[in-house]
Parts: C-alpha cells; sequence; structure tokens
C-alpha cells in the first residue's frame, strides 16, 4: 500500500504541471514581447553562472588540485543550463511573439550564447574525456597551462 502523503504529493505535482501548462497558453501580457525576452535573459544568467562555476572548477584543476570530479559535475550542470536555454529559445521562436524586433534581438543573443557555450562544453569534454582524433593533444588537468599575467606597456617618453 502506498502512503497517503506520497500520493498527494504526485497529486500536487501533476495538478502544478498541468496549471503552469494552461499560463503558458492563456493569452495577455504576461506572454508578450518583455516576458520572452526575460525567459531568454533568465536562461542565459543562469547559463553564465554555470558557466563561472565550471571556470572556477577548471582553475582548481589547473592549479594542482586532484578535482576531475568537479569539473565533471560542473560540466553536467552546464550542459544542463545549455539545454535549458535551447528550450526557451525553441518556446520564444514558436511562440506568436517570435518576430516582435524586441524578440529578434533577444533571440539572436541568446544563439550566440548557446553557440559559444556549446563549443566551451565540447572543450571541456575534449580535456576530460578526451575522443579518438584529441587524446593526445589534451593535457591533463593538472597540466592545463596557467594564463599568463596581463604585464603593463613600458611608458613612452616624448
Amino acid at each position: 500500500m502506498v502512503p497517503t502523503w506520497i500520493l498527494l504529493t504526485i497529486a500536487f505535482v501533476l495538478f502544478s504541471i498541468q496549471t503552469t501548462q494552461a499560463a503558458d497558453l492563456s493569452p495577455g501580457p504576461e506572454n508578450g514581447p518583455e516576458a520572452a525576452c526575460t525567459e531568454i535573459k533568465i536562461a542565459l544568467h543562469a547559463l553564465s553562472d554555470s558557466e563561472h562555476d565550471e571556470s572556477l572548477a577548471l582553475d582548481l584543476a589547473a592549479s594542482g588540485g586532484n578535482s576531475a570530479a568537479i569539473v565533471e559535475a560542473r560540466l553536467s550542470v552546464l550542459l544542463d543550463r545549455t539545454q535549458d536555454l535551447r528550450v526557451a529559445l525553441k518556446r520564444v521562436r514558436q511562440s506568436a511573439v517570435a518576430r516582435d524586433p524586441m524578440v529578434d534581438q533577444c533571440t539572436r543573443m541568446g544563439f550566440r550564447a548557446l553557440v559559444i557555450s556549446e563549443k566551451l562544453s565540447s572543450d571541456v569534454e575534449s580535456v576530460l574525456f578526451g575522443d579518438d582524433d584529441s587524446v593526445a593533444q589534451a593535457p591533463e588537468l593538472g597540466a592545463i597551462p596557467a594564463a599568463p599575467a596581463a604585464s603593463r606597456p613600458a611608458p613612452q617618453h616624448p
């Protein structure tokens, strides 16, 4: 026998999903150009946060830490946020406001970020797992060179 609280939880989740889907289909100002851009921007911010976390994990790995598991976990989150952006872009592109100039600009920004994120994910995967072509080229995580320090240009005297 399944406990009542589990059945109530399942019913609540299903009801919430149906309510959310119904709200997404309803006409009104919440589904206008501003809402579409906001949806993309929220996905972009989440993606940006996960890219930042991935860069911190890579920096930790480059400094000699044995943290391949952290890099892999952050990569998983990065891939999830990339998928979230992809879904948001698809939803906006299929909406009634897709041709609005403001929405078009937001969509273009989202697609540029998506391409960059996919390139980053691919590069990290190559370093972590290697592939048939780049196993010899992919450095060990501990051997990732640190970025060179920026030096000040020499002052020029007249």
